[in-house]
């Protein structure tokens, strides 16, 4: 046996003791085994979080540099496409200019002389057989204009002869010349023939209209030669003085404005009729022009059976537009004879009636007058008669004179403002 007494192996043995040092010492080996598998375990997870956001780091970093270099590569492709098509465009847009050089221009040179826009128009002697009254010229704002028939009144219609712009600018053309020449083919529908032939302007050589003087530069001087109006005129078989009275009382100068009121219905187209005559009959030097703006068709009609001068009318059916523009054709028309050196007379019927139509053409000024009568409205009237002139002898001579007829007692503020507005 050993040396140990039975109370040592007792003690050694005795399971109590082991009952009661066994928790302690299990408690802190496990308390210390707690920590230490706490701090393990505090580290692996700080650890870990930490290589989890270094891997979402990297694999965001990863991920915009792969997208970055996808969209760039993308958009250089996009680029390459794009300038691919540009190319290929242009390429398409040189080839196609390529063959309008070639041959496409042939067809556009075609259809501009069709057009009559570039045709070169020539000049040729009155005596060609090709030649012929074209008519009276209107230019337009963009610098070319059309030839109307004295048949349409002067107005816009199917038969008007266009006129390019390279040829009023090279021979001085201006709206009222009346024109001489020779018309080429009509190139297609709802265009106008152009004007390919040219013998005369305002029955003279075309290079004479480039010498010719401005209107509006021509002095002005009193009138100082009468129109004698007197002649043995008869109406409904009885003798009729009215031109006898008009010499006496208030006689009519060359380049004089004048105006004859009445109310409506009281006989003034008979007095126009005996003025008429009367300058047709005395005064043959002289070229009568009889414009009705606003008129009545029968009205018209029995002015130009009289057979007395040029009758210009637009009917009182027709738009205000037409009758202003019949007006301004017909003033135009007189100034070209002026500044030729003639003696023009316009019988205008009436003034109250054109002023109405300018009131309705014009653009409004925000500014109305009496009677509903816009302040603008009355310029282009006020222009019509101020062109009555006798222009200097120095000058060339010549003269327009204006006889009109106004209207008064109508009922009408608007009348009556024209009235007292043009009777100075």
């Amino acid at each position: 046996m050993d040396g140990n007494s039975p109370n040592d192996l007792r003690e050694q043995n005795d399971p109590r003791d082991q009952e009661q040092n066994s928790p302690a010492e299990t408690k802190g080996s496990g308390e210390t085994q707690v920590a230490e598998s706490g701090q393990n375990s505090g580290e692996t997870e700080n650890s870990s979080q930490a290589a989890r956001s270094e891997d979402s780091n990297d694999s965001k970093a990863s991920g915009r540099q792969g997208g970055g270099g996808r969209s760039r590569q993308g958009q250089g492709q996009g680029r390459g496409n794009r300038q691919g098509r540009g190319g290929r465009n242009r390429g398409g847009r040189g080839r196609r200019r390529s063959r309008d050089q070639q041959g496409g221009g042939d067809r556009q040179d075609r259809n501009r002389q069709d057009d009559g826009r570039n045709v070169d128009v020539q000049l040729t002697s009155p005596d060609e057989e090709s030649v012929e009254l074209l008519g009276i010229l209107e230019v337009l704002g963009s610098g070319s204009g059309f030839i109307r028939r004295s048949e349409a009144g002067y107005t816009p219609s199917n038969e008007d002869i266009y006129v390019g712009a390279k040829v009023i600018q090279k021979f001085g053309l201006r709206t009222g010349d009346e024109l001489n020449g020779g018309v080429g083919r009509k190139p297609k529908s709802g265009k106008s023939p152009p004007l390919t032939h040219l013998a005369l302007v305002n029955a003279k050589p075309p290079e004479d209209a480039l010498r010719r003087p401005d209107f509006n530069r021509l002095s002005a001087v009193h009138p100082s030669e009468q129109l004698i109006l007197a002649c043995d005129r008869e109406v409904a078989g009885q003798p009729d003085y009215t031109n006898r009275v008009i010499d006496l009382f208030c006689p009519f100068g060359k380049g004089q404005r004048a105006m004859i009121v009445s109310p409506s219905k009281a006989g003034k187209t008979t007095v126009l009729q005996s003025v008429a005559e009367g300058i047709v009959t005395n005064n043959p030097e002289c070229r009568l022009m009889i414009l009705l703006a606003d008129e009545r068709p029968e009205e018209i009609t029995d002015m130009e059976m009289c057979g007395f001068g040029e009758v210009i009318a637009s009917s009182f059916d027709r738009p205000a537009e037409r009758h202003c523009q019949v007006a301004e054709m017909t003033l135009e028309r007189a100034r070209r004879y002026v500044e030729s050196g003639e003696d023009v007379v316009i019988i205008l019927d009436s003034i109250t009636r054109l002023a109405r139509a300018y009131n309705t053409v014009e653009e409004g000024s925000g500014r109305t007058l009496t009677g509903g009568l816009d302040a603008n409205s009355l310029e282009k009237p006020k222009r019509f008669i101020g062109s009555a002139r006798k222009i200097d002898p120095r000058q060339g001579g010549g003269s327009l004179t204006i006889i009109a007829t106004a209207l008064v007692d109508t009922g009408s503020r608007m009348d009556q403002v024209i009235f007292e507005e043009f009777k100075g």
